[in-house]
């Protein structure tokens, strides 16, 4: 047995793996998945399209027609309306909508039933009849339960669809449907139109004598008052404007009068004589007495050189012009009391206007207070004839729509039913399409689900992922042919298969393990039974035997024993009774006549397992045996099942961890592979065994084509 010094994958220690498999999850690997469960996928789908299509053949067949309605805005309508009383559609989606449930009422559902005799008809008829009127709701409720009513959307546009058993029936129906709603919407129209010419007429009377009333109210209120109109205003307020004039007047002639008195005597003041006044000069009078003055004093100064003062024409002269000053002095004196007396009048005038002014303003305050109240009569009046000419207008605009000829519907139907061609229930190629699509998508997910669920290994990367060892390779899942008796013997008899192949890989792959030093002595184990353990340990011995090596198979599962049924060799004597010294070693070797190989079969069966196995007897068997052979091949019990594999792995050179393809459980390996590290063992890698060619050959793992497609041809079929 070899105690050489490995590196650390040579003595079988590895990094600890995460447990998680990273796969790159693309569309080939779904496609793939598919494609292995194609089978599943029909099984989920033929069955359900064969019972949807079955289903559809029961069903009976309904036909739907379709009417459009639009309903009209404000801005559509053709006539005057009493927007007031009778209002039409506004066109809104609230309207529309609103008119959507008149559609879909039960009252119009009566219309049309009565208006077709569809009570009649066995379609709508109720299965058992009880009582008419519970006949007729049931009618009702089966004729709403056919009937949708479907606005269009961003539109004024209301689709009526009818489904029937019948096509003629089904256009019929939806026609009828539009017809007494327009039937409806006129007949509510004429109605509201009646009720309000009503209305108006009987108001219309009762304004009228309010009106006269209120007018002969504001006549005896202007009588009463004294508030006699002229040009639009009272008299009163005609005569205070006019003597508010006056007054205005007078004022600015009074201080007229008063600053030209001022002038005339500031002038006199300042000059010391009142003939330089503008007032004086100005006079046509004074000026023309001035003139004569100067010619008096020019002649009295041309003759005073000629004639001396004493002179009579001299005294004559100066006696003139002495008069004539006399008379301009006189002129300014009247003057200055004109002035004064015009002062005196035109004060005089203002404060009789005043008076005058502050009396009749007394009399004005009285007229308005009056007035405010006449002002009141007047609106209310004013009102009134407003309220009835309003009134006389509508009166009109009503009479006129009762006009049938004249009166329009507030929504139009502008396409009406056809005869529909094909069914709209059941709609057979779509049902059985949808139906398709959601079988595939119900079985993909299904698939989906048991590829998550499948727990299994299907390739050797997946092994090495999950427990961390290397994997050495897989058994293909091989059909024994008849005239071999067992697959180590089919080894023997046809080396060049696919099977052969396998065992001569996993021999190379044990020695590239120890590179150093290859193995002389080989453990084969499994975690659970039925693992084909002990298949592989018979035919690597059988596969290296005929290869010309000198090889032994030892059969340490002595709890369950399974080597002597592959070589046809007997249990006993075997290995418990060397080890129980009952038998030496060449007693108990045999040679299967089928293969030709040595194995050391069990033996007797032993309650003492662990104990033989674990002894130093154990441990000097194998060195013999080692020295004896160039291989030797160990089977021993499952790793869960008993110690004894954790045991007998310390003293073989490679021990080899099989898994059956598909089956084992990742975490039952993983834990297999730790005990194993735990227990010391040389650890060379994992081995699948019983592995589908065909079906692996539809994963997408890189080792998944081994044995299949081209490659097939390589091996012996």
């Amino acid at each position: 047995m070899n105690v050489s010094t490995h590196t650390a994958a040579q003595a079988g220690h590895y990094p600890d793996a995460d447990g998680s498999v990273e796969d790159d999850i693309g569309i080939g690997e779904v496609l793939a998945v598919l494609r292995r469960r194609a089978g599943l996928i029909a099984a989920i789908v033929l069955p359900v399209m064969v019972a949807t299509a079955l289903i559809l053949m029961w069903l009976t067949p309904r036909y739907s027609a379709e009417l459009l309605i639009m309903i009209e805005s404000a801005g559509d309508r053709r006539i005057v309306s009493l927007e007031s009383v009778a209002a039409g559609l506004s066109g809104d989606e609230e309207s529309v909508q609103s008119e959507s449930f008149v559609l879909a009422s039960p009252a119009l559902a009566r219309r049309v039933i009565d208006r077709l005799d569809l009570d009649q008809i066995a379609e709508f008829m109720p299965a058992e009849s009880i009582d008419p009127a519970t006949d007729m709701a049931s009618v009702v409720d089966t004729f709403l339960s056919r009937l949708e009513i479907a606005p269009q959307e961003n539109s004024r546009v209301i689709a009526v669809r009818f489904s029937a058993e019948d096509p003629q029936r089904a256009a019929l129906i939806a026609n009828s449907v539009g017809d007494e709603y327009l039937a409806t919407r006129l007949e509510t129209k004429f109605e509201a139109t009646r009720r309000a010419t009503a209305w108006l007429g009987q108001r219309i009377d009762e304004l009228r004598v309010t009106v006269a009333d209120k007018e002969a109210a504001v006549e005896r209120a202007r009588r009463d008052f004294g508030l006699l109109e002229g040009n639009g205003a009272t008299l009163s307020s005609q005569e205070l404007a006019e003597l508010n004039t006056q007054m205005v007047m007078a004022r600015s002639a009074r201080a007229e009068a008063e600053v030209r008195l001022a002038q005339v005597q500031s002038q006199a003041r300042r000059t010391g004589g009142l003939d330089t006044t503008t007032e004086v000069l100005q006079s046509p009078l004074i000026q023309s007495l001035r003139q004569q003055e100067a010619e008096v004093e020019r002649r009295v100064a041309e003759l005073s050189t000629e004639l001396g003062d004493k002179h009579p024409r001299m005294i004559a002269l100066r006696a003139e012009a002495t008069d004539l000053q006399t008379r301009i002095q006189g002129e300014v004196n009247k003057i200055i009391a004109g002035l004064r007396n015009e002062v005196r009048v035109a004060q005089a005038r203002e404060a009789s206007l005043s008076g005058s002014l502050e009396e009749l303003k007394g009399q004005v305050s009285l007229g308005n207070e009056n007035e405010i109240e006449l002002r009141a009569l007047e609106r209310e009046a004013e009102a009134n004839r407003a309220l009835l000419d309003t009134l006389l207008v509508r009166q009109k605009e009503t009479m006129s729509q009762e006009d049938a000829e004249f009166q329009q519907p507030d929504a139009t139907i502008f396409s009406r039913a056809d005869v529909p061609v094909e069914p709209a229930y059941p709609r057979t190629g779509i049902v059985l399409g949808l139906v398709l699509i959601g079988s595939l998508l119900l079985s993909t997910l299904v698939v989906l689900i048991l590829e998550l669920l499948d727990r299994g290994f299907r390739s050797g990367e997946q092994f090495e992922a999950v427990t961390g060892i290397p994997s050495i390779g897989f058994v293909p899942l091989i059909t024994k042919p008849e005239e071999f008796r067992t697959l180590p013997g089919y080894v023997a008899g046809r080396p060049q298969t696919a099977l052969g192949e396998s065992m001569r890989t996993l021999n190379w792959s044990l020695k590239l393990a120890f590179p150093d030093q290859p193995p002389s002595s080989v453990l084969v184990t499994s975690s659970v039974p039925g693992e084909g353990k002990t298949t592989v340990a018979s035919c690597l011995a059988t596969a290296e035997s005929k290869a010309g090596q000198r090889v032994v198979l030892v059969d340490a599962d002595i709890r369950r024993p399974g080597v002597q049924e592959l070589t046809g060799v007997a249990l006993e004597p075997g290995l418990t009774n060397v080890l129980a010294g009952e038998v030496t070693i060449d007693d108990a070797l045999a040679r299967s006549e089928w293969s030709g190989l040595s194995v050391l079969p069990a033996g007797s069966p032993s309650p003492h397992a662990p104990n033989l196995l674990g002894s130093q007897k154990m441990e000097l068997l194998l060195r013999d045996l080692v020295k004896r052979f160039d291989l030797v091949v160990i089977d021993s019990p499952p790793m869960l099942a008993a110690a004894d594999a954790r045991i007998l792995c310390r003293q073989a050179d490679a021990t080899v961890m099989v898994a059956h393809w598909g089956k084992t459980r990742r975490k039952t390996a993983r834990l297999c592979v730790r005990q194993l590290q735990a227990a010391g063992a040389r650890l060379a890698g994992g081995l699948l065994t019983m592995v589908d060619i065909k079906r692996n050959s539809q994963y997408g793992y890189g080792d998944s084509d081994a044995y299949a497609g081209d490659l097939s041809k390589y091996y012996a079929s």
